[in-house]
């Protein structure tokens, strides 16, 4: 009974372990959350200079997810292939990123930028980069806006 009860409590430990490991694993800065057919000529760069993972998620002018890409801290990514239009950017940061969700089981801030445009003619395209920094305070409101539903 003794061994029965000291294999249990380790197999409940290896266990608890196991799920905690699992919950906590980063996925892979540019691992692809959310995409659509990108076959146009804009580049969207990024560069994470915050000290916490977020992922990016640029919707079109309807707030409808057009592609969302996860970005470790002090990394940087490139987004290429947008359509001409206006397109909205949001970031969510946090940590312990629950893909069923589509959001970090900790969440420390939403992000919306301006607007940016994607223009192409016959010589040119549009290049918007992007650079995340940190700040002494936050403007954070829960509920200002509402983030776009990255959930699978």
């Amino acid at each position: 009974m003794r061994l029965t009860v000291a294999c249990l409590i380790v197999v409940l430990l290896v266990g608890a372990f196991i799920t905690t490991a699992q919950s906590a694993a980063r996925p892979e800065t540019g691992t692809i959350i959310r995409d659509t057919i990108r076959n146009g000529d804009g580049l969207l760069v990024i560069y994470n200079n915050w000290t916490m993972d977020t992922v990016a998620v640029l919707t079109d002018r309807w707030d409808k997810p057009k592609v969302a890409v996860y970005l470790r801290t002090k990394d940087a990514l490139e987004i290429d292939g947008l359509k001409d239009g206006e397109y909205s950017l949001y970031f969510t940061i946090g940590s312990g990123w629950n893909s069923s969700a589509g959001d970090f089981e900790k969440v420390y801030n939403h992000v919306l930028f301006p607007p940016m445009v994607f223009e192409t003619d016959d010589t040119n395209y549009t290049i918007q980069e992007v650079e995340l920094q940190e700040a002494d305070a936050t403007n954070f409101v829960p509920g200002r806006f509402s983030f776009p539903d990255i959930s699978s």
